[in-house]
């Protein structure tokens, strides 16, 4: 028997660094997805291997986090007590997981949905998001959930940390996104902010609530569909990007690209910023389409809103 799990990628739109301190965040699920599969073994060795990088052995009884499959391990570490054998676990990627389209959350998410449906355990999607929210922030220290909801759900989702809440919505809308050809880890840059705004907790607070209270306007124009009104929110939170100091030259010029784009409604950063992703409510960008601008390496990147969220069969 073997278990394949297959989890998307997201794209955060609204409530970057706000989620962390409870407040709302809009994301989506994108047609990219990370699969997981996973064959029980015998004996009490794990083996890990992946196209992107390699392979990688332990046992069952000495699991630890180690990169790069820091997020795996602290996966089957969550269900350890619960295992009663060791497994091989395949991974296949349809997006690098230098490009910030949420590859911990969506490589966590399928790992887990393997592991419980290989145990036979009954968890709701909400359950879910608990658990791999608890994994990322063991394995990084850090972490809304926002992305894992995405990856568990599908779709447009708002999000709420804490009292936990997930709200799928019924409807999508088109997305264009480019990457800047680098990016800084999540938790450096998290880092970065917070040594800038050491002096001035005051500041920083009224930065995030106000972020947090775009991603709650956001989140009504999303239940409504009102594409315009979440365009312009997004463009409204880009300048608080910019006061939070995450949004590099580049960055700038990535987003005035985006909204100069026909049709397009709103762009700004998607994520922790200081390189990675920025979004575009509108689109998709045209096959052919290349960045003319001053900056070179900066790619599109082809994701779409998708409403499948994790799945798993038994195969």
């Amino acid at each position: 028997m073997q278990l394949k799990a297959s989890a998307p990628g997201s794209l955060i739109l609204l409530g970057e660094y706000a989620v962390l301190h409870g407040k709302h965040a809009l994301v989506c699920a994108v047609n990219k997805y990370i699969t997981v599969t996973l064959t029980p073994s015998l004996d009490k060795r794990i083996e890990i291997e992946s196209s992107l990088h390699g392979r990688y052995e332990t046992d069952l009884t000495s699991i630890s986090i180690e990169k790069p499959f820091h997020f795996v391990l602290g996966a089957l570490q969550h269900y350890q007590p619960k295992l009663k054998t060791g497994c091989h676990i395949a991974i296949e990627s349809e997006f690098s997981d230098k490009v910030g389209l949420g590859s911990s959350a969506a490589v966590t998410v399928a790992t887990l949905a393997a592991l419980v449906t290989w145990l036979n355990i009954r968890v709701s999607p909400l359950d879910l998001v608990r658990q791999g929210r608890n994994v990322g922030r063991h394995v990084q220290g850090v972490g809304s959930g926002a992305d894992i909801a995405a990856s568990v759900y599908g779709g447009l989702v708002g999000y709420q940390p804490q009292p936990l809440l997930v709200e799928k919505f019924a409807a999508t809308y088109p997305l264009s996104a480019l990457y800047a050809g680098f990016k800084t880890p999540t938790v450096e840059a998290i880092k970065r902010v917070q040594q800038q705004f050491s002096a001035h907790p005051d500041l920083f607070r009224h930065i995030s609530n106000s972020i947090g209270q775009c991603a709650f306007s956001g989140m009504h124009a999303a239940r409504k569909a009102e594409w315009s009104k979440l365009g312009e929110i997004m463009n409204i939170q880009q300048g608080m990007m910019e006061a939070l100091g995450v949004s590099l030259p580049i960055l700038r010029d990535m987003v005035e690209e985006l909204r100069k784009q026909p049709g397009m409604l709103g762009a700004k950063i998607s994520g922790s910023g200081l390189g990675d992703c920025v979004v575009g409510l509108g689109g998709p960008l045209p096959d052919q389409y290349v960045y003319k601008g001053e900056h070179t390496g900066i790619q599109p990147v082809s994701a779409q809103m998708s409403q499948q969220g994790v799945r798993c069969e038994k195969i």
